[in-house]
């Protein structure tokens, strides 16, 4: 029986050692390669790894239906940002104008004017919107939990990051991931704590943890929970 190949990307790294699979949050197969590498190997692999493939593909597709995330080649209808319990409903209204705005109106309602037949564009407006949004709510949480917990920092920025919930510089600067937003309040707070108390230790010592329990005592619970926590994230965000 001959085993059809599913779909990838390959992409060359100069820190790759090896070969390595990803599979994204919304489904897709990476093919990550050491730059050089002979590519006419890598279907081999593929068919070696085959129910590795099925497995975790199957595993995205559950958490995708369990969080209720619409599919990448649709616009939203919906917005939910779980952090600060808003759940905006998405309208789009075609105009003759060049480029699209985003107007915020009574009942958490959104609605998108301009050239809404352009789903990339959409798409685009949306996530700028998502990171006014994080700068409005969630750099005035961090400071409030900042002095709650009596752990200072410098400044704090908002950014779009593919991996890190946030990160924290020996200058004291805090990076909140603007996807945070999507996720579960008790979370959010938790990535707060974190990277302040890296205010303090610089590293992932016991120091440091013990430092994080100190502040949130089911610190190990809540960090489990970000392992999978860019399901909440909706896939129109990742692009």
């Amino acid at each position: 029986m001959v085993l059809m190949l599913p779909t990838y990307t390959v992409r060359e790294s100069l820190k790759a050692k090896h070969v390595s699979l990803k599979v994204s949050v919304a489904g897709s197969l990476e093919v990550v390669v050491p730059q050089g590498y002979d590519q006419t190997a890598i279907p081999a692999i593929l068919q070696r790894k085959q129910r590795w493939i099925n497995r975790v593909t199957q595993q995205v597709e559950t958490r995708q239906a369990l969080v209720g995330a619409e599919p990448a080649d649709q616009l939203p209808g919906q917005l939910c940002l779980r952090a600060i319990e808003q759940d905006w409903q998405i309208a789009y209204c075609p105009t003759p104008l060049p480029g699209l705005r985003a107007v915020e109106q009574a009942d958490l309602k959104l609605t998108l004017f301009g050239q809404t037949t352009d789903q990339n564009a959409c798409t685009a407006t949306l996530r700028q919107w998502v990171i006014a949004q994080a700068h409005k709510h969630l750099l005035p949480w961090l400071r409030t939990v900042s002095q709650e917990v009596e752990l200072p920092f410098e400044t704090a920025s908002v950014r779009v990051q593919k991996t890190r919930w946030g990160s924290c510089s020996s200058r004291k600067t805090i990076s909140l991931n603007c996807k945070l937003l999507f996720l579960p309040s008790e979370l959010v707070r938790y990535v707060f704590i974190h990277e302040l108390c890296h205010t303090v230790h610089l590293n992932h010592s016991a120091a440091f943890w013990s430092l994080v329990a100190h502040y949130e005592p089911a610190y190990q619970k809540l960090d489990a929970g970000l392992r999978d926590a860019r399901y909440h994230v909706p896939l129109w965000m990742e692009a």
